[in-house]
């Protein structure tokens, strides 16, 4: 099975053909934060940001423990391609981060994985 992980940005409109959308606007937002408005999840900095109170390790460790069950079960199904979205405001920061620790997550339990952003070039 192919798995696609993709961010985008809820104000630019939700992804449409998706699988699973998970919403992760309550999560720290480093677009307050000076030295990381202009980054993108792409940056260290930016992920490990995102990623630094207990609720959105917690959050992320959830979705993947989901995936995993989810994922074994649609194959038996015959599923060829799963989709699964992060959105955040933007779709610069929060989405990024997580498409890329879920993607990461998936490619170290030897599943075809790949990221991509739909927004993160758009400007804010």
């Amino acid at each position: 099975m192919k798995i696609e992980c993709r961010s985008f940005g809820f104000k630019n409109g939700a992804e449409a053909q998706t699988d699973f959308v998970f919403d992760v606007r309550c999560l720290p937002n480093p677009f307050y934060i000076e030295q990381l408005k202009h980054k993108t999840g792409l940056d260290k900095p930016v992920r490990d940001y995102v990623l630094s109170t207990e609720q959105s390790k917690e959050y992320l460790k959830k979705i993947i423990e989901m995936l995993l069950i989810v994922i074994p079960i649609k194959e038996n199904y015959g599923v060829e391609k799963m989709t699964v979205s992060f959105g955040c405001t933007g779709g610069h920061h929060r989405s990024v981060t997580f498409a890329i620790k879920v993607c990461e997550a998936l490619l170290t339990q030897g599943y075809d994985a790949e990221c991509f952003h739909r927004d993160i070039n758009i400007e804010d």
